[in-house]
């Protein structure tokens, strides 16, 4: 029994072992990373290209410059890698990536594999085929086109490029050129104030050129000296990638050669060849007296222009004379001067060392208060003073007088002079000051003369205004007398209002003397009209002369009625009579100005704030900010920019004015104090019920909803009494956030798409027919499926930002994207609504461009509302481009689709409708929509190279429409033509009677030559005609039963049908080369029997094979290697420019290894091995127990 149950198990375990095997529990193999220890690059090369797209053959570039870079590979003999596996590495990060790359690795007879370059990590993925299985010596070049990146490579010009090579890396050391201007700069430098010399610096070859027989002239202008090239010195330069420089080591003397010979300074550099930067400095004395000194010296070599770079050096001087006051004493009117002699330290004898100083006659030297002081002048030119100068021993002065109203003096110094002084002195009225005048004061030497000047002002009487109270309707006011102390006698003071506008209050009035104190009333009187009325001023007498100096400060009403001037402002005049000590009557005045807020002006204001959000305006208009007796009080205001009314808005508060004249809102008025209504002319109304005598405001809403909302609103508002005006115009404007503007876009590089977005009726106006118009340039692709639509939401300050909310194509709006016959697309958006908010639309386009062309977009908004409205914008940007090997290089060629009869060919079809998709990636990009015209012919204009896909989506009337894909790769700028055939409609077959067959014995199939296809027993309605590549015998059997004949074949494709595409579902295609192109090959009509044709080839052409529609994959594969399709080859001539990466292959015969399986034989030798013990152990137990 227990080797029965071991027997059993057995059996199980085998059963167990076949089953794990059949679901996967044996690991399988999978596609695998080559290891980066056998690395397969073998080499890196680079090419830089200027702006003309030439080679750059100099060892240094430009950062800015495009680069392309060419990666060798190879795959070892021998090698056991299978198809899907990869191998990985990065590009440098000194090359900018401005989108994704993807390319494929080609060879004449099949396609070992593609790549990816990714944008936001430079990895480079190759991913190989099942080519390389079958295939030896497998290798080829990978191509990236790039730029530098100018973020990664900074500091130094000298950048190292490490790349990685067969397992190492390999070194590139770039040198950039700095990013100067000028090859030559040149600066210089003073010694300081008064400066006896310049330092000049010039640099040379910035740009770190090669340059033969270096040579630096550099002329010495007039006013500088250099007898010797002593102090000239050269030092290395190092020169930074923004252009910024560091002096180095200094040069060794047998490098260069210094001369100076008829003013020209030359430096020679004796290498022949100068390939760094280079200092050269020297200094040069200062000779002259000019204030500036210029100096260009010029950079040269052998076969080179010159290049020359100038310097201006400003020298900081002393003037030999100078004249100012510097103070004025208003109270004692004192004058204090100051002279500034020799401070540009000249040498001056003796008896030309002296000053003439003359001043108005109105003016007397203040006795002992000239000074003559020593000044020392540091670098800066500050100047310090010494101990003064003693008269009579260092200078003299003597008195001048009586020349041409004038008096002065002449200071002559005792000795030759060679230091700066400073004479300072001071000069005070000669009399009593009555009025405003200027007194002017010169001073010469024996070669120059300086005058200075100072206003003098009197102060017998001045008077000033000293503030306001808007809540009391007070303004105060303050008389200075005396203020120059002279002894003054029957002094009268008269205070007078000559505009009106004020009313004295006279318990308010106030006399003090100089020290402060009041005066008794006592002594003085006083004089004013009683009852007091307004604009009636008052009169003050002092009872005994005076002496010192004495205020009077006084009060007084203000108010707008009582102005009876031309102004606005409240201007207050005080006059005063008096006898001088010689008895003569003498009289002055003066005047005082109150301006008041322009509330109280106006009496009244207006204000008003925008809310973008809800599109209301809140508007307040303060009324009678005066305070005056209105009688019949009516508000009127003029609302205009259609603004309406908001209901139940309006109210109307009391106005607190505080003594400052600020104002705040009080409380509310009861409906009952008030009515209001708002006709049709759009004039609002507020009529008080009863009279008014306080201030007050009135608060409320407009609405712009349903408006065209333009850049900002005015309103102006009115106080009324009655119908007279008893206000100024009250007028706001507020500015409205984004108001008149309907359409604003801007865009963004994203890859290899630009992302745009426009933001549209920002400012909320309510619009009809809104329609977007927009027209990219040539150089980019629409992104029909891009195209998104949000409403958007504003803020109350304005600001819009994009919702959640996305509107849905062909319910909210409609989307046309259209092109002209140049292919240049536009689109047209139309909202199916009104519109009266914002919407942000977002949408791409494809980028057809090389690095550094500008794309343009331009935005038309139109719609209209009472008036049309039409709006433009136009936003560039400026686009990088980055490709790899078999992409595009920013070229355009043309398509000519030929529409033909397939069994008429001379008969050409118009009507034909062609829609032509852009393949990028797995996206289908529709570029154009294109009708044959009265010639069968439909032209695509203007393709960018690269890959698409031909769909018709109409035929000809009375034809058949061709539902097949028509791949078509554009690969040159030059154009190519394509003929497609159309199939006439068949007329629908008459069926035949059945017939029914004599009953036979069914007899052994035997094959049977035919020349065309036979019915067989199938009863099936129609027969299709099985694609063969010729007439092949064909199997019989005896008919059943019945059978019905089937209708006759439809005719077969033009150019044959084709059997099971090979492994590898390859995409049939026309590829375009760059070479002659011919007119493009025909697929030729079909014959009387269905079979392939083959158009004959062309230099230069390919053919075009047509499968049947459900054939056509969406993407292309590798062919299989083992066995090329012949029949139909792609014929891809290499651009030289665009090398595709060659394989050299080396067929190898055998079965192709299966990826992802392992071999089964083990497991199947392992199963019979059990089978069999179980079969030998069951018959040794069966023996056994027979015999007991």
């Amino acid at each position: 029994m227990t080797k029965k149950r071991f027997s059993l198990a057995i059996a199980v375990l085998m059963l167990f072992v076949q089953y794990a095997y059949g679901i996967g529990f044996i690991t399988q193999a999978k596609a695998e990373a080559i290891e980066h220890e056998t690395d397969i690059i073998t080499s890196v090369s680079m090419a830089v290209y200027g702006p003309d797209g030439s080679t750059v053959t100099d060892s240094v570039y430009d950062v800015n410059s495009n680069v392309t870079l060419d990666y060798t590979w190879a795959l070892p003999d021998g090698h056991s890698y299978s198809a899907g596996d990869t191998f990985t590495f990065k590009l440098p990060e000194q090359f900018q990536l401005y989108n994704d790359i993807s390319g494929t690795l080609v060879s004449d007879d099949g396609q070992a594999g593609d790549f990816t370059v990714s944008q936001a990590t430079h990895e480079v993925a190759m991913t190989f085929s099942s080519y390389i299985e079958n295939h030896g010596n497998v290798h080829g070049t990978l191509r990236v086109n790039t730029k530098f990146d100018r973020t990664k490579v900074s500091g130094s010009t000298t950048e190292q490029i490490i790349f990685p090579v067969n397992g190492g890396v390999q070194t590139i050391t770039v040198t950039f050129k700095p990013e100067v201007g000028s090859t030559i700069a040149k600066t210089g430098t003073a010694s300081g104030f008064n400066a006896d010399k310049i330092d000049w610096t010039v640099d040379v070859n910035k740009r770190l050129e090669p340059v033969t027989n270096a040579l630096l002239t550099d002329p010495i202008p007039a006013g500088l000296s250099l007898d010797s090239t002593a102090t000239l010195a050269v030092y290395q330069l190092n020169v930074q990638l923004d252009g910024t420089v560091q002096q180095g080591a200094l040069v060794d003397g047998s490098k260069y050669a210094a001369d100076v010979a008829g003013g020209v300074l030359t430096v020679h550099f004796t290498d022949p060849v100068i390939n760094g930067a280079y200092r050269i400095i020297y200094t040069t004395g200062v000779t002259g007296d000019e204030a500036s000194y210029t100096n260009t010296a010029t950079f040269t070599g052998d076969g080179r222009d010159p290049a020359s770079a100038s310097a201006t050096v400003n020298v900081e001087r002393g003037g030999s004379l100078k004249k100012q006051a510097i103070h004025y004493d208003w109270g004692i009117q004192v004058i204090t001067w100051a002279i500034e002699y020799n401070y540009n330290l000249k040498s001056i004898p003796q008896q030309s060392a002296v000053l003439r100083d003359l001043f108005d006659d109105t003016q007397q030297l203040v006795p002992g208060s000239l000074k003559v002081y020593p000044v020392t002048l540091d670098s800066s030119g500050k100047a310090t003073k010494g101990i003064a100068l003693t008269e009579n021993t260092d200078y003299t002065v003597t008195a001048i007088a009586g020349v041409e109203n004038k008096q002065g003096f002449k200071l002559q110094f005792n000795d030759s002079i060679h230091s700066a002084y400073r004479i300072e002195y001071k000069t005070e009225a000669v009399g009593r000051v009555f009025k405003d005048h200027t007194v002017t004061n010169t001073v010469s030497d024996s070669t120059y003369s300086q005058s200075a000047t100072q206003l003098v002002r009197p102060i017998i009487i001045y008077k000033t205004f000293s503030g306001a109270n808007y809540a009391e309707h007070t303004a105060n006011w303050k008389i200075t007398l005396n203020g120059d102390n002279h002894p003054m006698k029957e002094v009268v003071v008269t205070d007078l209002f000559p505009q009106g506008g004020q009313k004295l209050i006279p318990e308010t009035i106030v006399v003090r003397n100089s020290s402060n104190t009041v005066l008794d009333q006592s002594t003085y009187t006083l004089e004013y009209a009683e009852p007091v009325l307004p604009n009636a001023g008052f009169k003050l007498k002092f009872k005994n002369p005076i002496t010192g100096s004495y205020t009077i400060s006084y009060t007084t009403y203000f108010s707008n009625d009582w102005l009876n001037g031309n102004t606005d402002d409240f201007i207050n005049t005080a006059k005063i009579d008096w006898t001088d000590i010689e008895g003569v009557k003498q009289s002055t005045s003066a005047e005082g100005k109150f301006i008041p807020r322009s509330e109280w002006k106006n009496n009244g204001f207006k204000t008003g704030v925008y809310n973008a959000s809800s599109k209301e305006l809140t508007w307040t208009v303060g009324v009678n900010y005066t305070a005056k007796e209105v009688k019949l009080p009516v508000v009127s205001d003029l609302l205009t920019a259609g603004q309406r009314l908001v209901p139940d808005s309006l109210k109307v508060y009391k106005l607190k004015v505080d003594a400052k004249g600020d104002y705040t809102l009080g409380t509310e008025l009861g409906s009952s104090a008030y009515s209001y209504y708002a006709g049709n002319d759009g004039r609002l109304r507020i009529v008080f019920a009863n009279s008014i005598s306080e201030a007050y405001a009135v608060v409320f809403k407009t609405t712009l909803a349903g408006q065209l909302i333009g850049s900002a609103v005015v309103n102006t508002a009115n106080l009324l009494d009655g119908e007279k005006k008893v206000s100024k115009d009250l007028t706001a404007s507020v500015s409205i956030p984004h108001g008149g503007e309907y359409v604003l876009k801007s865009g963004l590089q994203n890859g290899e798409k630009i992302d745009w977005t426009l933001a549209v009726n920002r400012s909320q106006s309510h619009v009809k027919d809104a329609k977007i118009i927009d027209t990219p340039s040539i150089n980019q692709i629409l992104l029909p499926d891009s195209f998104r639509l949000y409403e958007g939401t504003a803020a109350a300050n304005g600001d819009i930002t994009k919702s959640s909310t996305e509107l849905v194509k062909g319910v909210d709006y409609t989307l046309q994207v259209l092109a002209d016959d140049d292919g240049r697309q536009s689109f047209e958006l139309s909202f199916a609504r009104d519109i009266d908010r914002a919407y942000i639309l977002e949408y791409q386009s494809l980028i057809a461009a090389k690095t550094g062309d500008k794309l343009t977009n331009t935005a038309k908004f139109t719609g209209n509302n009472v008036v049309n409205v039409e709006k433009n914008t136009t936003t560039e940007v400026i686009v990088g481009v980055s490709s790899g090997s078999g992409t595009g290089s920013g070229e355009r060629g043309t398509l000519t689709v030929s529409k033909l009869d397939a069994q008429n060919t001379g008969k050409v079809l118009a009507g034909a409708t062609f829609e032509l998709y852009r393949l990028n990636g797995t996206e289908r990009v529709l570029i154009n929509t294109r009708t044959t015209d009265a010639a069968g012919s439909a032209v695509f204009n203007n393709i960018w190279l690269g890959s698409y896909i031909l769909i018709e989506t109409a035929a000809p009337s009375g034809y058949v429409l061709d539902t097949r894909e028509y791949p078509v790769t554009i690969s040159s700028v030059a154009g190519i033509n394509l003929t497609v055939y159309n199939t006439a409609v068949q007329p629908t077959a008459t069926p035949t009677p059945t017939v029914t067959p004599s009953p036979t014995a069914v007899p052994t199939e035997t094959p049977a030559a035919t020349g065309s296809p036979a019915p067989t027993a199938s009863p099936v309605p129609t027969v299709s005609p099985v694609p063969t590549e010729s007439a092949a015998p064909t199997a019989t059997t005896s008919p059943g039963p019945g059978v019905t004949p089937s209708p006759a074949p439809t005719p077969a494709i033009p150019g044959g049908t084709p059997g099971t595409p090979p492994p590898g579902n390859e995409v049939p295609g026309v590829v375009v080369v760059d070479d002659e192109i011919p007119g493009g090959p025909a697929i030729t009509p079909p014959a009387a029997t269905p079979g392939p044709s083959v158009s004959p080839g062309s230099p230069g052409g390919g053919t075009v094979e047509i499968p049947v529609d459900d054939e056509i994959p969406l993407g292309g594969g590798a062919p299989d290697s083992g066995s090329p399709d012949t029949d139909t080859p792609d014929i891809d001539i290499d651009d030289d420019s665009i090398p595709r990466g060659t394989v050299t292959d080396a067929g190898v015969d055998g079965q192709l290894p299966q990826t992802g399986e392992s071999s089964p034989l083990p497991i199947y030798l392992a199963g019979l091995g059990l089978i069999a013990a179980g079969i030998v152990l069951n018959r040794v137990f069966r023996g056994r127990r027979n015999q007991e």
